[in-house]
């Protein structure tokens, strides 16, 4: 079983390319954990894909899609969740005795009737294994239920779905090979530019051609359009949602502020509400600063957040700087860093998927300061600080705000350079320890950082 499981998962993967959560799954699989599975993602985020990739641990797989009619009317008419489990089983053409079962609810989770049914399920039948697949942020997770994050694809998962084996040994070992610089350099402008929508990728490993990736685009954005449109919301409410979306885009990666956000005449508070209920479908996130130099880091709601939308390829074909990133050099020199900013916080998402996370960064708790630090990470029992920017140590004026405050002295600066750990001095003359690392590393800072400060301590 196990090795055709394998060979199935290669074969799919030529398909639908390798996923890091697959991993997580089949420990979900295998465990005797809950029953129940949310897999959050927002729509073509390939949530379905992943789901048949891995459902060949299960001796019988049943997808109910509730966008098809026909599966939409065994879900509505089957009355009972007794007689749905009935239905379902004789009209797929499945064996209910056989306890080796993944049911998969194909669904946005709009409608709360989907986690009722699929409580009942595991209730019913706890050897029965169900996951309800959700673009939608859920109050509270059911009984009986984990949840697993899915976001686009991370810059690993770039590589390996250009199958550049020598690239992916090269990103992945660590400490790492000076060797492998240039390489991942240009291939994560490839990334930053591209980005990590699924279908895009699939599109551009196929193709090889920018030009081929219209299309695609724009037809993401329909599918999230029409989604804003067939939800129960008034039409003043779905046109807000599309015209504050399609805003977006151009402030991805910096701060906003909620009143007449893109010039549109709406006040702060229904602003707020309209961003929070895109952040709810998962097509954004606001992120809030915080003053911590040390835990737990509290975030301050006061601020002004900043914006993260799903996509880095997204925001570069819809602001419309394609042919600038093309041109590129180092993507800190383009837009004050905004863009690079932006698919840095991208790659730190990608690195968080049993829990909802938005990206930490900090500002300095004084009136009339405009010190900041791009991220901020707990590593241990530390706040590490993350700046994303070039040029010397000495100038870095907010890292060193920052290194004065904190009761350590390491900090981590990602760059267009190889990996580099220098000692320096804040204006005050406080000593401290920078690793700069390239910036195509942002989701291995955790494991770079167990050597560096081994090596400092040393």
């Amino acid at each position: 079983m196990t090795f055709i499981c394998n060979f199935i998962l290669d074969f799919m993967a030529n398909i639908f390319f390798e996923r890091s959560l697959s991993s997580q799954l089949n420990h979900w699989f295998s465990e005797h954990s809950e029953p129940g599975l949310i897999l959050y993602g927002a729509r073509q985020t390939g949530k379905t894909s992943l789901v048949e990739a891995v459902s060949c641990n299960f001796r019988q797989f049943i997808r109910l899609d509730l966008k098809s009619a026909e599966d939409l009317d065994i879900f509505r008419k089957s009355g009972s969740s007794e007689s749905f489990l009935e239905t379902l089983y004789f009209l797929k053409g499945k064996d209910p005795s056989h306890k080796s079962t993944l049911i998969f609810f194909d669904c946005t989770c709009r409608d709360p009737q989907v986690i009722n049914v699929a409580e009942d399920i595991i209730r019913r039948k706890p050897f029965v294994k169900v996951i309800v697949s959700c673009a939608i942020q859920l109050h509270q997770l059911p009984p009986g239920f984990q949840a697993l994050y899915l976001h686009p694809f991370s810059f690993q998962e770039f590589l390996k779905a250009s199958g550049n084996k020598e690239a992916i040994a090269a990103f992945e070992e660590v400490p790492f090979p000076v060797s492998g610089f240039h390489k991942l350099l240009s291939l994560f402008h490839q990334y930053a530019l591209v980005g990590g929508m699924p279908a895009i990728v699939k599109k551009y490993v196929q193709s090889g051609s920018m030009s081929a990736l219209k299309p695609v685009y724009e037809g993401i954005l329909k599918e999230f359009l029409t989604d804003i449109e067939e939800a129960p919301f008034r039409q003043n409410k779905k046109d807000l949602l599309n015209i504050t979306l399609q805003n977006a885009f151009m402030y991805a990666g910096t701060r906003i502020k909620f009143n007449a956000f893109g010039n549109v005449p709406y006040g702060s508070r229904e602003m707020a509400n309209t961003f929070r209920t895109l952040e709810n479908s998962m097509l954004l996130s606001l992120n809030y600063p915080s003053v911590m130099t040390e835990p737990p880091l509290i975030r301050d709601f006061n601020k002004f957040p900043r914006l993260q939308i799903l996509d880095t390829g997204l925001v570069t074909y819809f602001s419309g700087i394609q042919k600038q990133m093309i041109l590129a050099m180092d993507l800190n020199a383009l837009f004050e860093g905004q863009v690079l900013r932006h698919v840095v916080g991208q790659e730190l998402l990608s690195t968080v998927v049993n829990k909802p996370v938005g990206l930490d960064y900090w500002v300095r708790d004084k009136a009339q300061s405009s010190a900041e630090i791009d991220y901020v990470i707990q590593y241990e029992d530390l706040i590490i600080p993350i700046v994303v920017k070039s040029g010397e140590p000495g100038r870095l004026r907010a890292l060193h705000q920052f290194i004065d405050e904190s009761p350590h002295p390491f900090a981590v600066r990602l760059y267009a350079g190889n990996v580099n750990i220098r000692k320096a001095e804040t204006l005050r003359g406080k000593p401290y320890y920078l690793l700069s690392l390239p910036y195509f590393l942002a989701c291995r800072i955790g494991e770079h950082l167990k050597g560096f400060i081994r090596y400092v301590g040393s």
